[in-house]
C-alpha cells in the first residue's frame, strides 16, 4: 500500500540507509501533499534532539521493543557468551557494562522516537486537514502601508501591484489548485496567467471580477464612494453583489460604480441616463480610459510606474491619491474646496513640493504642513 511505502521511506531516511532513489521517490510523496515537506521538516527535527536521559523508562521501552522483535523472529541476543563489547548483551542477573548499558538506552530512546515519529507522520497522512498547524497557514495575507506600493508573485505566476494601504488575500490551500480566487481590499493592477479551465475571480468590494487571462487595474477602497475597473488587455466579465446582471470590458474600458445617485434620478434599475445606468443604490458608468497630457500614460495605471497622476480630478479625490502616495492626512477647513478641479503629474517631488506646484497653477488654495498632517484652507 502507498502509506505503507511512505512509512518505510521515512523510517529509512530518518536511519540514514535510503538511497538516491528512495529520498527522490519520498521528495515526490511530499510535493504531492499539500505541506507535508512542513511535517517531515518537523519529524526530521525531532529525530535530530537529544532525548532526556529516563533510564527506568527507557528500559521498559527497550525490553518491550525487544520482546516484539523477538515475536517477528529477530533475536538480537546473539549467542550465549558474555561478550561484554556486545552492546545488547545481558547476563541472567541484568548486570551490564557501563558503555553497553548506555548504548542500550541510547538504542531505546531512537526506537520509541522512530514508533512515535512515524505514528505522528502517519495520522497526518490519512487526515491531514485535521492538524491546526494546517489551518494556521491556509491564508495568505499581503498588504501595503500608505506611502509604499509593492509588486507580488502568485502561485499560479500572476502578477500583482498593490498601491498603497492595500489588501490582497488568498487561500493557500486552494488557490491555484481547486480555484484561482483572491479578495483585494483598495488598489491593484494585475497582469493574469492565462488559464481556461480555472479562471481567475478578484472580490473587491462591491463587485467580482472574472477573467481567464487579461491585464486590468482595480480600485476598491473600503469606505471610499467609487470602485474602478480598468482594462488593459484582453477582457473580463464583471458581477455586481447582489445583482445578476454581467457587464463584459474590452480594452480601454473604464467602468465605476459610486454610491452616490444622479440628481433627480428615481433609481430605477436598468434606467439609462446621459450614457450611464441607474442601479437601485449605485450609479453605474462605463466611460474609456484617461490619458495624461504627454497622451503616452494612462492616468489609471501610472502609479504602477510610480507616478502620481491625476487630469481635472476634484481636490477631494485627488487629496485621497496623495494620501496613500505620500502616507499623509489632508483636511479641507472648507468644502467647497473640495470640488476645484486640478491635473498634475509627480513623480520623485515631495508633498511640500507637490501642493506648491499645484498651488502656483491654481492658486485658489492654501496649505499648512505639520508632520503628517495637512490643512487646506
Amino acid at each position: 500500500m502507498i502509506k505503507d511505502r511512505i512509512w518505510t521511506l521515512v523510517s529509512r531516511k530518518l536511519s540514514g540507509e535510503a538511497t538516491t532513489s528512495e529520498l527522490i521517490e519520498l521528495d515526490d510523496f511530499v510535493k504531492a501533499r499539500v505541506n507535508a515537506d512542513l511535517y517531515l521538516q518537523a519529524i526530521d527535527e525531532y529525530w535530530k534532539l537529544v532525548p532526556e536521559k529516563d533510564e527506568e523508562f527507557l528500559e521498559a521501552t527497550y525490553q518491550l521493543h525487544l520482546g516484539r522483535l523477538k515475536e517477528n523472529g529477530f533475536d538480537l541476543e546473539t549467542g550465549k557468551e558474555k561478550d561484554e563489547t556486545h552492546s545488547l548483551y545481558f547476563d541472567n542477573g541484568g548486570n551490564l557494562p557501563k558503555k553497553s548499558k548506555s548504548k542500550k538506552l541510547l538504542i531505546a530512546a531512537s526506537l520509541f522516537s522512530v514508533f512515535a515519529l512515524l505514528f505522528f507522520f502517519r495520522g497526518y497522512f490519512e487526515n491531514p486537514l485535521v492538524i491546526p498547524l494546517v489551518e494556521k497557514i491556509a491564508q495568505s495575507e499581503i498588504s501595503t502601508k500608505t506611502g509604499s506600493r509593492t509588486r507580488i508573485q502568485l502561485p499560479d505566476g500572476s502578477s500583482v501591484w498593490l498601491n498603497g494601504g492595500s489588501k490582497l488575500v488568498y487561500d493557500n490551500l486552494r488557490f491555484g489548485k481547486v480555484t484561482r480566487e483572491v479578495t483585494l481590499a483598495g488598489e491593484g493592477y494585475f497582469d493574469i496567467i492565462k488559464n481556461k479551465d480555472k479562471p481567475f475571480v478578484i472580490h473587491a468590494n462591491r463587485i467580482s471580477i472574472k477573467v481567464t487571462g487579461t491585464a486590468f487595474n482595480v480600485k476598491a477602497y473600503p469606505g471610499e464612494k467609487n470602485t474602478e475597473t480598468s482594462l488593459i488587455r484582453g477582457s473580463i466579465e464583471v458581477t455586481m453583489i447582489g445583482r445578476k446582471e454581467k457587464i463584459m470590458m474590452k480594452p480601454n474600458d473604464k467602468l465605476i460604480i459610486s454610491d452616490e445617485k444622479i440628481p433627480g434620478a428615481k433609481g430605477n434599475s436598468g434606467t439609462k441616463k446621459n450614457g450611464s445606468i441607474v442601479a437601485e443604490s449605485t450609479f453605474m458608468s462605463l466611460g474609456h480610459l484617461t490619458l495624461a497630457n504627454d497622451e503616452n500614460t494612462v492616468v489609471e495605471t501610472a502609479w504602477v510606474e510610480n507616478k502620481l497622476v491625476f487630469d481635472k480630478e476634484t481636490f477631494e479625490e485627488v487629496a485621497l491619491k496623495m494620501e496613500k502616495w505620500y502616507g499623509v492626512l489632508i483636511h479641507f477647513e472648507k468644502n467647497k474646496l473640495k470640488s476645484q478641479r486640478l491635473t498634475g503629474s509627480f513623480e520623485k517631488e515631495t508633498i511640500a513640493e507637490a501642493l506648491r506646484a499645484l498651488q502656483i497653477s491654481t492658486p485658489f488654495f492654501k496649505y499648512k504642513i505639520n508632520n503628517q498632517h495637512i490643512n487646506i484652507f
